[in-house]
């Protein structure tokens, strides 16, 4: 994932519904996409065609209309300038935080939502602090070289598993991109299920 992906955020209560539903282990990777893209072929939004952007946009209206999710399509504080918010997920899921899923939507509903700078310091750590009562030691944290070398892994462990672009969910050796995607994660999760059940 990518917390600087409107696509994730518009995709991530859904994947956590379809996990809880079918009690399946949802593991998050916030990965370096500034890494991955040079590598597969993908572009930053503002290196795009001009018609690329401009039907991402359109994309992003329709997908946020029909999910009832409200969305600042060109949101104040994009793209993202840092790996800081990244970061930061990747240090509660070190740290052990319970609730890693609802950091990582807080964080990206900061940027897509409410159009807060979630790059600056200070901005983010009011964020997280409205759910946890540790953000300075979370945020402390995302300096440890732990966590440097974790996004690294995660990464490269994308990169393995055949993702370019944001987000990816991947199971078993499927990969599926886009949250418009979820249908089919879905169905292949129960049809993994059911298999098991019967065996």
């Amino acid at each position: 994932m990518s917390h600087g992906s409107p696509w994730t955020f518009l995709g991530h209560k859904r994947i956590n519904e379809i996990a809880t539903e079918n009690n399946c282990e949802l593991i998050i990777l916030p990965v370096n996409y500034g890494e991955i893209f040079p590598v597969t072929g993908g572009l930053p939004v503002n290196k795009r065609s001009i018609q690329r952007q401009k039907y991402r946009l359109q994309e992003l209206r329709r997908w946020s209309e029909f999910l009832k999710i409200n969305l600042n399509i060109e949101p104040k504080f994009f793209p993202s300038r840092s790996l800081l918010p990244s970061l930061a997920i990747i240090s509660a899921k070190i740290l052990n935080y319970d609730n890693v899923m609802e950091i990582a939507y807080k964080i990206m509903e900061g940027l897509w939502t409410k159009q807060l700078d979630i790059d600056d310091e200070l901005t983010l750590k009011s964020i997280i602090s409205k759910i946890i009562p540790t953000a300075d030691e979370l945020i402390d944290h995302t300096n440890q070289k732990i966590v440097a070398d974790e996004i690294k892994k995660n990464t490269e462990k994308a990169l393995n598993s055949q993702v370019f672009g944001a987000p990816t969910y991947v199971i078993d050796d499927q990969v599926f991109w886009g949250q418009d995607r979820l249908d089919f994660v879905e169905r292949y999760v129960k049809r993994k299920i059911s298999l098991e059940n019967i065996k």
